[in-house]
């Protein structure tokens, strides 16, 4: 495709060039300050985050090179390359054939562009880069290792602007939608695929994307496990229904949670779903620009402790949320909120707050939000009544 070609073919960016550009120089002064001057990162969030490029092709190697004074550069695959000049800022974008080594072609770009020499980082924390290919890249590049450039960019896509808000806000009107038609679906004799259809339906109709976490619509004792999803086990009588919503607008993630209780359940699922509300509220009339991580964990944990529950709270409060592709639709890897954690909220922080509660093979509950930070407290990223929903 020629440059007026692809000028004219481009699609509008999520953002401003200039927000990109201020993202960009952000990043740059971290990495001056770390000694940096050549970044490689193979995490698609960040490269969403610094170019607007989204793609499902991270699956194979794909890296973003961020150096102090010139223009990022994408290396991908040749079937991205196109997708990458009409959904990007980018510039600089190069590709690689299948036949062709990756680590051959990370060396190519860098001595194209002058790189080579430079004092280079790798994100060794980046999902999408095995040992074996960063070993082999430390071959071809004749060194015995690289700098580790882990969380520079994160700490940067920690404060949300105000775009971005609006976008995981738009988010939540998807998730809403697709929470309440999961909970119409809830009938005795339907199927947890039934209950899962609906709401992916509704979510899509929208106006969603793909959701960057599979959302979560689990009857009865199968709730009870961690990260179980809908697979044909049908709804009962008296079966108390775990749900796990989610939207995605522009790669920015909202995810909103309920309990449904379908017939007369033993009581105390009932108790375990109001003390998840109420460890909820808590977490949430916690939160404001200045207090912990730590506050915000305690304050939810002290009230599943006066339920008698906090044996089976053993896990983070929360965590933050924006930018997610599969398997993660959060940014627990940014920050999250969790016990004797002294990092200190700001205002522009985005976090998804689930405390809920798990019986092994008997059950689940749960009552989540996708809140702001704000200097005085929080505000919501979603809109849902806050009760059980009876069926």
């Amino acid at each position: 495709m020629s440059d007026r070609a692809t000028a004219s073919a481009r699609t509008e960016l999520p953002f401003s060039r200039e927000e990109y550009a201020l993202r960009l120089d952000k990043v740059r002064r971290r990495m001056a300050a770390a000694g940096i001057e050549v970044l490689l990162t193979t995490v698609p969030e960040n490269i969403v985050y610094l170019t607007g490029y989204s793609s499902l092709g991270y699956f194979t190697y794909q890296v973003l090179v961020l150096s102090l004074h010139h223009e990022p550069i994408l290396l991908t695959r040749a079937i991205n390359v196109e997708k990458a000049q009409v959904d990007s800022c980018l510039t600089c974008i190069e590709g690689y054939r299948d036949t062709e080594d990756a680590d051959e072609a990370t060396h190519r770009v860098l001595e194209r562009y002058g790189l080579l020499g430079k004092r280079i980082a790798n994100q060794d924390d980046a999902w999408f880069f095995s040992v074996a290919r960063y070993k082999t890249l430390l071959r071809r590049l004749g060194v015995n290792d690289l700098a580790d450039g882990s969380g520079l960019i994160e700490h940067v896509r920690r404060i949300k602007s105000r775009r971005e808000i609006d976008y995981i806000r738009q988010a939540g009107r998807y998730c809403e939608a697709s929470l309440r038609a999961a909970i119409a679906a809830v009938v005795p004799g339907a199927t947890e695929n039934d209950v899962a259809a609906a709401a992916y339906q509704a979510m899509y109709q929208a106006g969603s994307e793909f959701l960057g976490h599979e959302a979560q619509y689990v009857a009865g004792p199968a709730a009870g496990l961690g990260f179980e999803c809908a697979k044909r086990r049908p709804v009962r009588a008296d079966d108390v229904v775990y749900m796990e919503a989610g939207g995605t607008h522009q790669r920015y993630n909202c995810m909103l949670s309920r309990t449904v209780i379908v017939g007369r359940p033993d009581p105390k699922w009932i108790a375990m779903a109001e003390a998840s509300r109420d460890a909820l509220d808590a977490a949430k009339a916690a939160m404001h620009a200045g207090a912990t991580s730590h506050e915000v964990d305690r304050a939810a944990r002290t009230v599943m402790g006066k339920a008698g529950l906090g044996r089976y709270f053993s896990h983070r409060t929360g965590y933050s949320i924006g930018i997610g592709l599969p398997p993660d639709w959060g940014e627990g890897r940014i920050m999250s909120i969790n016990e004797n954690d002294p990092t200190v909220l700001e205002s522009g922080m985005c976090f998804h707050l689930i405390p809920d509660l798990k019986l092994v093979h008997q059950g689940g509950v749960v009552f989540s939000e996708s809140v702001l930070v704000t200097e005085t407290g929080h505000e919501a990223l979603t809109e849902f009544p806050s009760e059980i929903f009876f069926k």
